[in-house]
Formats: structure tokens, sequence, C-alpha cells
């Protein structure tokens, strides 16, 4: 057919006698010669095999093998849930696409020119793999993974009508490339956007922070001092498989579209597969007025209504008997003698509407079941003039009908329709009002749907036994609102960080400084200063240290340290337990307040920081207790301090198993361990630092007292601060007491799930889609 240009080749041709001769040397593809062809003559050329992907650096296999197992995790979490949404029961709606329009993406030789001469770009697929045009990407069925193959770049954008199978069809894709890949290639990873705020953080970071939760070893540090997930994503282990670019807040779709381009720009080898709704995408791109953006390098595909036939097929298949079967017969037969089209005939066109009519018109196999409707009533034009009327009734019905049939592994006990309905009424109003419409379900973040105080509060009112019992005068409660006052001030130029260490860090450093200032004063104004000013002023830096960072902690610490070295007085007045309480009880509602973290924690490891942290404080309580009760005390103290504070705050999140993907159960199950754990080891150090010391000079009873009402005080505050489930135990009561939501809240989200009510993607829940989130939502 042809041959590739060569400086060195000949092409010399000539007749000598009828005879066709050709001299060629150098390189070319398929060079067909002949003469006197009779007929059409058809060459199918063999394909090229498919190139190998480049050779990883040996320093790249132990990111190959968390690649591998991240592959097998994934795979198995996608294989569970098409089984719990029952999707080959009897098989998949054979859902179909053709071309996006041109005007919503980058016309295609542009992405040829990336593909062939993009800067940085390791490899890519044979060209003579590649589609010719757009035109050439229409498909049906499980064939998105072949026609992704066709796209130059390995970038598609799907669109579609709500319901129309967006969210399935990529669950095929993952399993799909899943299938085909082999040892040291991406991992495909699918990923909902509602979460994801383009104004607060980028791409990458979003996408750190969520393959950390779904996939808990991918949180651990790598050989780079980043975590896993982020190298495997910078060294291009994973493809981006990214859900509801809808869900993002309109005013901010755009941001998010120029946040993917940005990342794509970073990683210019990154496979990604982008859905969302065609008219928020259309809006996005071709805004009416602002500026036009496209997806860098990607292809499109629209997926199309399926055609009456085809679904008439798949609930005659799915009717579970022959008499419904000759129901939906009876119905697709009406469809196909009426003459003005019914509305029916619309509706049944998505792939939602096509299966919610099968749940709500599938006879139960439960004896006690009341007898189904049966279909041939979607046909009353009097009940249903309107297609959206027959949305309504298909969505309302769903509920009633999910419920009334068991699930297969009984939970410990039924909650009835109206009550599933009452409560998921509540979570559906909860994602539309309180989280603006996004469709993740997620029970740490419902811990922010009661009022955000509550947290502080109850760990305010833990804190006064503390400070009534506590031998100090009322500069300690004076001390503690100087210091929160100051940290709080200055968190906002020093932020918290990942962990508390660096802010204790600096609140231990203060309380030094503080210490020193505040006593230095005091001499040189020839002032009395007992060895109880030291203690008071140490016992304060560190409170301030969970509000910020290091330097918001450090300033906190010299305020709340100078006030108990220079003005502190280690006897009680009358005033001192009020004073004390109020104080104690603000600093530690502040604390848990403020400093509480927002995502679920995922077990207990030592940190190195926190140790020495600890073995610093552990030396200073040492240093001021000798200098007030002399060296035996004062060595028990700083030891039993150092001893326990290095096991409170020398502990956060443990590795995971790298090939298990999280769900919901085990996150808490993870987070509450961690809560207990955390605060059992933060009281007992505290506990026992704060009775050697008090005990030291006042008696055992006295330093009993003391250890105790401390120990609590902060095993609560500390356990609050380190995991989730205690702000979460707390909101789930008090909705619980106001009817909204159960007691025994993640057996009912599990319940619902196996249901086909939820939806499970990591470690996250969503309703089955969002019209249903809607419909409850807006539901009286």
């Amino acid at each position: 057919m042809g041959r590739d240009p060569d400086p060195h080749g000949e092409n010399r041709t000539g007749d000598r006698g009828g005879e066709t001769r050709n001299d060629f040397s150098g390189s070319g593809g398929p060079v067909i010669q002949g003469r006197d062809f009779l007929g059409n003559i058809t060459i199918n050329a063999s394909p090229r095999p498919a190139p190998e992907p480049p050779a990883r650096a040996a320093g790249d296999t132990a990111l190959a093998q968390a690649a591998d197992d991240l592959a097998f995790a994934v795979k198995r979490q996608w294989e569970k849930e098409v089984a719990l949404r029952r999707l080959n029961d009897p098989y998949p709606l054979p859902v179909r696409w053709e071309s996006a329009a041109s005007g919503l993406m980058e016309p295609w030789p542009s992405l040829v020119r990336l593909a062939t001469t993009g800067v940085g770009r390791a490899w890519s697929a044979s060209p003579s793999g590649w589609a010719s045009g757009p035109e050439a990407l229409l498909g049906a069925g499980g064939e998105l993974v072949k026609v992704l193959a066709r796209v130059p770049t390995g970038r598609l954008v799907v669109l579609g009508e709500p319901g129309s199978g967006k969210s399935v069809l990529l669950v095929r894709l993952v399993l799909d490339l899943l299938a085909r890949r082999r040892p040291g290639d991406p991992v495909p990873v699918l990923a909902p956007l509602a979460s994801w705020d383009p104004d607060r953080e980028d791409l990458d970071q979003w996408l750190e922070q969520r393959l950390g939760v779904d996939y808990p070893a991918l949180s651990e540090p790598g050989r780079t001092g980043t975590s896993r997930g982020r190298e495997l994503l910078d060294a291009g282990f994973i493809m981006l498989v990214l859900d509801g670019l809808d869900e993002i807040p309109e005013d901010v779709r755009g941001r998010a579209i120029t946040q993917i381009n940005n990342a794509l720009g970073l990683h210019p080898d990154l496979g990604l597969v982008l859905a969302s709704r065609s008219d928020p995408f259309t809006a996005t791109v071709q805004p009416r007025s602002g500026t036009e953006v496209r997806v860098t390098g990607a292809a499109g595909v629209e997926l199309l209504p399926l055609d009456l036939d085809t679904v008439a097929l798949y609930l005659r298949d799915s009717a579970g008997g022959p008499t419904n079967a000759a129901s939906w017969q009876e119905v697709f037969a009406a469809l196909a003698a009426e003459n003005d089209p019914h509305p029916l005939a619309q509706v049944l066109t998505t792939p939602l509407m096509a299966s919610l009519a099968r749940v709500a018109y599938t006879p139960l196999p439960d004896k006690h079941a009341a007898p189904a409707a049966r279909p041939v009533e979607l046909l009353d034009r009097s009940r249903f003039p309107a297609p959206r009327a027959i949305r309504a009734h298909l969505v309302d019905a769903f509920l009633p009908a999910a419920y009334a049939l068991r699930p297969a592994s009984k939970p410990r006990r039924d909650w009835t329709r109206r009550q599933a309905t009452h409560f998921l009424t509540f979570l559906a109003r909860d994602l539309e009002g309180r989280r603006h419409g996004t469709t993740d379900l997620t029970w740490w973040d419902l811990a922010d749907a009661a009022p955000k105080p509550l947290a502080g509060i109850a760990v305010g009112l833990a804190a006064v036994p503390a400070a009534v019992v506590m031998p100090f005068g009322a500069w300690l409660g004076a001390g503690m609102l100087v210091g929160v006052v100051v940290a709080m001030i200055g968190r906002r130029w020093s932020p918290p960080a990942g962990t508390f260490n660096r802010g204790l860090a600096g609140g231990l450093i203060g309380s030094l400084l503080g210490s020193a200032c505040g006593l230095g004063i005091r001499f040189a104004l020839g002032v009395d200063s007992p060895a109880g000013y030291l203690v008071g002023g140490l016992a304060l830096g560190l409170v301030p240290g969970f509000l910020g960072g290091f330097r918001a902690g450090l300033a906190g610490g010299v305020a709340a340290s100078f006030v108990g070295a220079f003005v502190g007085e280690p006897t009680m007045g009358e005033a001192a337990p009020l004073v004390n309480s109020f104080g104690f009880a603000v600093a530690a509602a502040c604390v848990v307040t403020l400093g509480r973290r927002h995502l679920p924690a995922r077990g207990l490891r030592w940190s190195p920081l926190g140790i020495v942290t600890a073995m610093g404080g552990g030396l200073a309580i040492g240093l001021a207790v000798t200098l007030q009760a002399g060296a035996l005390a004062g060595l028990l103290c700083g030891l039993v301090a150092a001893a326990g504070g290095s096991f409170g705050a020398g502990l956060e999140a443990r590795p995971a198993e790298a090939t298990v993907a999280a769900d919901p159960q085990t996150v808490l199950s993870q987070d509450r361990v961690t809560f207990w754990t955390t605060a059992s080891a933060g009281g007992l150090a505290i506990g026992l630092a704060a009775a050697f010391v008090v005990g030291s000079d006042l008696g055992p009873w006295q330093g009993l007292r003391t250890g105790l009402a401390d120990g609590l005080a902060t095993g609560l505050a500390w356990g609050f601060l380190q995991a989730r489930y205690g702000s979460f135990t707390l909101a789930r009561c008090w909705l619980a007491l106001r009817g909204q939501v159960p007691w025994r809240l993640m057996p009912f989200l599990a319940d619902a799930h196996r249901r086909g009510v939820l939806r499970q993607v990591g470690a996250t829940y969503q309703l089955r889609h969002a019209e249903l989130q809607r419909r409850l939502a807006r539901s009286p």
C-alpha cells in the first residue's frame, strides 16, 4: 500500500517485456505490487503488537508492587459492589453512545499532535490502533474499554442525561481495564468528585486525601516522604476515573476543569475518564458569559437513549417468571400500538427508570408480602399524563419495594418502610442542605450535622472537675484563657499542621521561655519566687499548642506560662475553683471545637516527634518538681511524665493492609480503636504525671484526686483531637434523640446498601441515584 521514505532507498520500475521490477532498500510498511487485478481486492494488514511500557527504574520496583496491590484491592472492591447492585442479574443493560458534539472537545488533530509530540510523554499506544476521528468512537455495552484504547491521548469525557447509565458504565470500564492490566501498568481508580472543592485544594491534594481514605495503605509515607498514594500518582501508576463533574457547584465547575488540566500538565501520561451530565458540562465549557474551557487532550462520547425493544427484552428477561413477563409484553404491545407517543415510552429509555420499573413491578418471593401491582397501570394517562409523573411514581415506589424484600444477610433488626423512608429523608435533606447538594454520604461528615460546639461543650464540662480539685490559685484559669486567646490569634498565621506534635513542640518551648521570662522579671524586681511558680508556668504552656502550628503554639505557650510564672500563687483562694473551672472549660471547648480532625484516623503507630516532645516535657516537669520537692520526687515525676507522655503523644496512624479497599464500617472501626487508645494513653500520661507532681507536695490522696480528674479530661480531649469517632458518637446520639436517625445508624446504612438503596464507593455511601436524593429531600 505504501512505504516510509528513506534517503537510502531506491525505487526503480521498468518494463522489460511485461516484467515489473521494484528494487527497495530501507524500512517501511507493507509493499503490494501486481498487475491486471480483476475485481475488488481487500487487504487486511496484521495489527502491530501493542508496545511494551517503558522499563521502570530499579527504585520503582516497590511502587510497581504497591500498584499491583492497589489493583487487587480495586478489583475486589468493585466485584463485590457489582454483586450487591445485581448488575449481572440477568445482565447489564446495553447502553449505546456516539461521539460528543465537536464544539465541546478539542479538535481531533490536536489530540493526535499532543499524543505524538507532547513534552514529557513517556510512551503511547501504537498510532495504528488510533481511531481516524471522533466519529469512530461510537459503541455499546462493554466496548468502552476498546474505545478508550483508540483515543490517542487515553483521555475521554463521558456525557449523558440523568439516569443514562454513566456511573455503571464507569464501574464496568474499571473492571474491564483491570482484566486487561499487566503487572506494573497504571491502575484505574474510580472516585466521585462530589466532595472536591477546587477553590480549597488542587486535584492532586484532593486525590491524595481521597486515596488515603478509600485505600488506607496509600496514606502511609513512601520512600520520598510523601504518601504512597501521591508517589503512585506522580510516577504514573494511577489512571483517574472521575465521576460526577456536574455534582460540583456550578460556580466553581469551570475552575474544576482548569484544575484537572493543571494535573494533566503535571502528569503528561496521566490517563483520564471524566463523567458528567450533558447540560452542566455544556454550560461549563461554553458559558454564555465568561471564558470557555476544554479538557486538555480529551475526546468525548455521549450516551444515547435506550431503544424500547432493548428495554422490553430486559424487563421480560428479569421478570422473575412467565406471568410477570406476559404483563410486560402487554405493556410494550400497547406502546407499539399507540398512535400518539405515550409518556412511558420516553421514560423507559434511561437505564435508571428501566431498573426502577423492574424493582417496582417484580413480584416478591416472600409469601407474606402484598401482591405487586401490575405494570399495565403505567399506561393510564389520567394518572400519568406526562413523563414527570411516571418518573416520580417509579422513584416513590422504589423504597417500599426495596424494604419489602428481605436481604440475603438478615440485619440484627429490621426497619419498617416508614422508618427507613423517614431516616433516609433526613439524610437526603442534610446532603442537599448543609452539604450543598453533594451525593457523598460519609459517617465522619455526619458528625457536623449536630451543633458544632456540642463536642467542645461535652469535653469542657468534663474538664470542670479537674479545675475544681486542682490545688492552685485562680492564676491557672486566667493563664489558660490568655494562652488560648493568643494561640487563636496566632493560628491565622500559623494554622494547625496534619498532627498536633508541631504545635505541642511550640507550646513546650513557649512554656519554658514564658516561665523563664516571668521568673526573671520577678527576680529583677526582687520579688520572692517559689519553685511552684515554675510548675505553674510549665503546666499552662502545652494547652495552646493544640490550637495551631508551631508559631501559634509558641506564642500561646509564652503568654500562658508567663502569667503562671509571674503572677501565680500556688495556694487556693475562694475564687480559684470558679475561675479555674471557667478557664479550663473554655480552653477545652476551644481546643476540641477548633482542633478536632475532619477525616477518620486509621489506627496507631509511633511518632518520633511526639516522643521527643513528651521526653522534653518530662524533663522540664522533673526539673520543676526537683526545685520544689527534692531530687527524688523530681526524678520520679520526670520519668513518669516522660514515659506516659511518650505513650500518649507518640501514637499516630499505623499502616493498613495494602490489598484491601476500605468500607465505611472498617474505617469507623479503625477510627474507634484510635479514639479509645489515644484517649487512654493521653489520660494515663497526664493523670500519672499530675498525681506524682501534686502528690509529691500535698500527699497521695490529693495527688490521686487530681490525677483522676486531669486524666479523664485530658484523655477525652486527646481522643476527640486524634479521631472522629467521639464527635460522630455525640452527633449520632443527638440526632437519634431528635428522631432524625436510628440509634444503630451504621447497621442501618449497611442494610440499606444490601437492599440496593445505597451504593458504596470506597468508604463513602451514596443514595442509588441523585434523583432519589433530590426526591426525598423535597418530600413533605
